[in-house]
């Protein structure tokens, strides 16, 4: 009798849970820091039920395998205002805007507003990742994840979108996401 051969189907089951586990993006990943980004706002007033881009490329080259996913970005936003009401902003991200519906109409930047892609919300679901709640001046914590978040972080470009669901924004005013890390799960 041959006792190691009696403890093979042990090893063969260990071996495959962990093979099973980690296909299943259960086995996470150390934590990285990101970048502050500040987001420089328009006047949210007749963006009601629309997602505005800003051409700020806010993952700027930082690309991960492709064999991680579940990714998520935890840190805090901190709203900047002088007389804005902004509550609550829908997240979203795109790995680039040259590929866009035609129901997304492009901005130019001007003296009071950045250059921005401003598309139906209808048509953009696919590409939210979240919700920030946000007091004026003060850093409230968030979470933000996704298959598009996903997409965006293996391409190492992501462009945020925002819907404003929960007050009003004014020309001038700053969205501030810092403290920020990363992780995800192979």
């Amino acid at each position: 009798m041959n006792r190691p051969a009696a403890l093979l189907p042990s090893s063969v089951l260990a071996v495959a849970a962990s093979l099973l586990l980690g296909s299943c993006g259960l086995i996470p990943t150390p934590s990285v820091d990101v970048p502050d980004s500040t987001l420089n706002l328009p006047d949210s007033g007749a963006l009601g039920g629309k997602v505005v881009y800003l051409y700020t490329d806010s993952l700027a080259g930082n690309s991960v395998p492709s064999a991680l996913s579940q990714f998520k970005v935890e840190g805090n936003a901190t709203y900047t205002t002088a007389a804005g009401t902004l509550s609550s902003v829908g997240m979203y991200i795109r790995p680039d805007l040259s590929s866009v519906p035609v129901s997304c109409t492009e901005y130019p930047a001007s003296p009071i507003t950045p250059r921005m892609l401003v598309c139906s919300a209808a048509g953009e679901q696919a590409q939210a990742i979240g919700t920030l709640n946000v007091k004026a001046g003060q850093g409230v914590p968030f979470s933000l994840g996704g298959a598009a978040l996903d997409n965006a972080a293996r391409s190492g470009h992501g462009y945020f979108g925002m819907s404003f669901s929960g007050g009003r924004s004014l020309f001038g005013d700053t969205l501030k996401l810092s403290g920020m890390k990363a992780s995800a799960r192979l």
